[in-house]
């Protein structure tokens, strides 16, 4: 809203801002959304709800209907609409014990058993989003409401049939029953939705990539690393929770691995008990370019003097400048330029040599101005 106030006459008036597109419902209408096209809109809706989260807000019904798409110049935008039941943690809050507001397809566990709510819930919510986006349906639907939500409290995820592996981990992180299992933030879910536009990047382009074990908690730049596997569009998918003793058991065989490699190399430094950390988390932890290590570099150069330059989502200088990783970390990352006024611009890196010499970057060119001519009796969907 960018204002409010009464007419002469006395009649309230609110200036509100024209959209002009579709919403996520109509374009699901059509078909399931192809999966790189889901995983930047989801991205962009992460990155709403994380600033809503930071005011104390959280949406409490977020859906397809609540999602607008729009395109401004040669980008397309997708904004969230409707905090009509919006919640906020120190506002009084609507959903008391044993009272229910949502939409059935969307609700979390904990909103449908009518429990107080927090911001974990939305991010339960665009997990079943972004599933319907990839599959064409939402992870739990039945003939009534109530054994709609029934499903939502008891019955396990189905495992998607679209999409890539990594895609299929950050959903059933996302679709966790317990909240604190899930992803605990919605700055942590676009943070690992740009690792999956990475990934599914990669498979496109048939190179190699490493699947990460995902975590709910933010890692820093880069997320603990599994075993280099090749990335396919329909590959064999992850088991269920249903098979955590099996994970358990793996977990265990390769971090006594993982704690005899790092005692080689450290000679010998031990540390022990649950809040050790394993080399591949300690590497994960680190900055880009942390002293001591070798490192690969890459010279970035804008067209533009003072554009900032981001890798996988963390920022790191100015153009002109040079970033750098610890050699070894052959990974590919997307490397982003941005600046007010302008369209990103993307490209990935995969650190091959000491020094890297990167493709030129396409220009930054400036956002069209869009002009909205507003018409009486025009209403903002939703």
């Amino acid at each position: 809203m960018f204002e409010h106030g009464e007419c002469e006459d006395g009649r309230p008036y609110m200036v509100m801002e024209l959209l002009t597109g579709t919403s996520l419902c109509e374009r699901l209408e059509q078909g399931k959304i192809p999966e790189l096209q889901a995983l930047q809109f989801a991205k962009q809706i992460a990155e709403s709800l994380s600033e809503a989260h930071e005011n104390g807000i959280f949406h409490r019904d977020l859906k397809p209907d609540n999602i607008f798409i729009e395109t401004v110049g040669v980008s397309t935008v997708v904004k969230v609409l409707d905090f009509g039941i919006a919640g906020g943690v120190d506002a009084m809050r609507l959903t008391r014990a044993g009272e229910v507001f949502g939409t059935p397809q969307y609700m979390s566990p904990e909103q449908c058993n009518g429990t107080d709510l927090d911001h974990r819930t939305d991010i339960y919510s665009l997990g079943c989003i972004l599933y319907e986006m990839i599959e064409g349906k939402p992870p739990f639907s039945a003939e009534s409401p109530m054994a709609t939500m029934l499903k939502h409290v008891r019955a396990k995820v189905p495992t998607p049939r679209n999409g890539s592996q990594f895609t299929a981990k950050l959903l059933q992180l996302a679709l966790r029953k317990d909240r604190t299992k899930r992803i605990q933030s919605a700055g942590r879910f676009a943070e690992l939705v740009g690792q999956a536009i990475g990934a599914v990047r990669a498979a496109e382009e048939g190179r190699v990539v490493h699947i990460p074990e995902l975590s709910n908690q933010h890692t820093g730049p880069f997320a603990a690393v599994g075993t280099p596997q090749r990335v396919t569009m329909n590959g064999a998918l992850p088991p269920q929770e249903s098979n955590r003793n099996l994970f358990i058991a793996i977990g265990v065989g390769v971090a006594v691995l993982l704690v005899g490699i790092a005692l080689i190399f450290r000679g010998g430094d031990e540390r022990a008990g649950d809040d050790a950390t394993s080399p591949a988390e300690a590497k994960a932890a680190q900055p880009i370019g942390s002293e001591g290590l070798p490192k690969n570099r890459a010279f970035i150069k804008a067209n533009i003097e003072g554009a900032s330059v981001h890798v996988d989502g963390a920022f790191q200088c100015k153009s002109p400048c040079e970033i750098t990783v610890p050699v070894g970390d052959n990974r590919s990352h997307e490397i982003r330029l941005t600046l007010d006024g302008y369209i990103d611009v993307v490209q990935n890196w995969r650190p091959l040599t000491v020094t890297d010499s990167l493709p030129p970057f396409p220009d930054l060119k400036p956002i069209s101005p869009v002009l909205e001519v507003k018409s009486p009796g025009k209403k903002r969907p939703g």
